[in-house]
């Protein structure tokens, strides 16, 4: 019984990464705000979050703190992401801030243990836990920041949207990657998308605080 409770939430697990990653490439290349680009941001949001689910169901089932610590990383940046762009005025509420402080304590645990595994001479899999730890601890320490100053509206709220959706997929495409693409060297298969995909983020916020500047100049 628990084999077949494990398959089939695996299978859930499977399509919806695999309808996460469709959506997501129609969302992302499509006309931001758009009915289209609305459409299929709402439904990666939700195969995001059955894959989050299901992932944590699979870690616990068959005990992989590995795999649950990575789907707290991937639903903290779908949940804050869709934040974004639900809540237009940017404020914060008590459901942010638990989030926020989540993986604030989740990136710090996944450092802490990346540098344990470390330190056993062991390369994979502490450079990806030190890598995502830093980044969700990074992205919640800059939550908090924002939210000290207030709400997150404007250019910057569209950026903070399209940043953690993305990293979202980049999330998403790496657990492909592991699952498909195991004979090639483990490093480039966990950090591939990570180093292919976070310059498109920069690049893009980059490019949104810039028509945001231009606006308020020329406004």
């Amino acid at each position: 019984m628990l084999i077949l409770m494990f398959n089939i939430i695996l299978f859930t697990h499977i399509t919806a990464g695999a309808i996460a990653l469709a959506s997501a490439g129609v969302a992302i290349f499509s006309r931001k705000g758009a009915s289209a680009h609305r459409r299929f941001g709402r439904i990666y949001a939700l195969a995001m979050l059955a894959v989050g689910v299901s992932a944590i169901v699979l870690g616990l089932l068959r005990f992989n703190a590995f795999l649950l610590a990575i789907s707290l990383f991937t639903l903290y940046l779908v949940f804050t992401g869709w934040r974004a762009a639900m809540v237009r005025s940017g404020a914060d509420g008590k459901l942010d801030r638990a989030a926020g402080l989540g993986m604030a304590l989740i990136g710090t645990g996944m450092i802490g243990w990346g540098l344990f595994i470390l330190s056993t001479g062991e390369f994979h899999p502490s450079i990806v836990l030190i890598v995502f730890g830093m980044i969700g601890v990074t992205l919640s320490l800059g939550d908090w920041r924002h939210w000290k100053r207030g709400p997150i509206a404007g250019t910057p709220r569209i950026a903070r949207h399209l940043s953690r959706m993305l990293a979202g997929t980049i999330a998403t495409l790496t657990a492909t990657a592991v699952v498909n693409l195991g004979h090639l060297p483990s490093i480039l298969v966990w950090l591939g998308p990570t180093v292919v995909l976070t310059p498109v983020i920069a690049w893009w916020t980059a490019k949104l605080d810039r028509s945001g500047s231009q606006r308020g100049v020329s406004g």
